[in-house]
């Protein structure tokens, strides 16, 4: 339902503009106005669940070979019982015996190059940890890059015989850059991440992960969608 910002009358209080709502949120609007005119948008009354419709395969594109990712598009209040079936029964990853999971902000910052090392060496060595899962915001910024720097090791190593890391990426839906072109069954999706610029608000997937979980609270442009499914997804395993 379209419900005019207190700043914009033209903008919704979920993020998006007027002309990107269907005739039915904007009829309601129009019908409602005057009782609703200090109405705020909230997700609670807002926004309405309904079955995904964004899954399947993410080519990234870039590098000396493609890296491919499965994705997900889900509901911030989804049950974490079924996100672990569908890991386990879908994805057909076993449930993990050590999560290392890795908060931080979106801001990019250089490590000293020693420490740096120490690290990429100390998170390796726990990834590699039979059974192990590392879990990240998704986001190609901040601290996720410098976890992709050290997976990025790991990956092009020729040792073969130590396990496959498993890297988790949990991000905002809303936040994406051109999130449309997820929009599709079993889709797959081609995907550049160093052809969208680097402004702006809305962020970029970062290439380094083999799974997606794309969270969506009905917000766009937004940062915190993803917060509290991850918190009760990491509070179930």
């Amino acid at each position: 339902e379209f419900i005019a910002s207190s700043r914009d009358p033209d903008k919704c209080g979920c993020g998006r503009w007027r002309n990107q709502h269907n005739a039915v949120a904007l009829q309601v609007y129009n019908d409602h106005f005057q009782r609703k005119k200090d109405h705020k948008w909230t997700i609670a009354r807002h926004t309405c669940t309904m079955p995904t419709d964004a899954f399947g395969t993410i080519e990234f594109q870039g590098g000396p070979h493609p890296h491919k990712a499965n994705y997900l598009r889900l509901s911030f209040d989804s049950d974490p019982s079924h996100i672990m079936d569908l890991f386990e029964k879908v994805w057909q990853i076993p449930p993990p015996k050590l999560i290392i999971t890795v908060h931080g902000g979106i801001s990019n910052f250089d490590l000293q190059p020693k420490l740096a090392r120490v690290f990429r060496k100390g998170l390796l060595k726990a990834a590699r940890t039979t059974g192990a899962w590392i879990i990240t915001s998704g986001i190609n910024a901040g601290v996720v890059r410098h976890v992709a720097a050290a997976l990025e090791g790991a990956m092009s190593s020729s040792h073969k015989c130590r396990p496959r890391i498993t890297c988790i990426g949990i991000a905002p839906w809303g936040l994406l850059k051109k999130r449309e072109d997820f929009v599709g069954d079993d889709k797959v999706v081609s995907y550049h991440p160093s052809s969208f610029s680097p402004k702006g608000r809305f962020a970029v997937l970062n290439n380094r992960h083999s799974y997606y979980l794309l969270v969506d609270n009905g917000t766009v442009g937004r940062y915190g969608a993803d917060i509290i499914l991850r918190r009760q997804l990491e509070g179930y395993i």
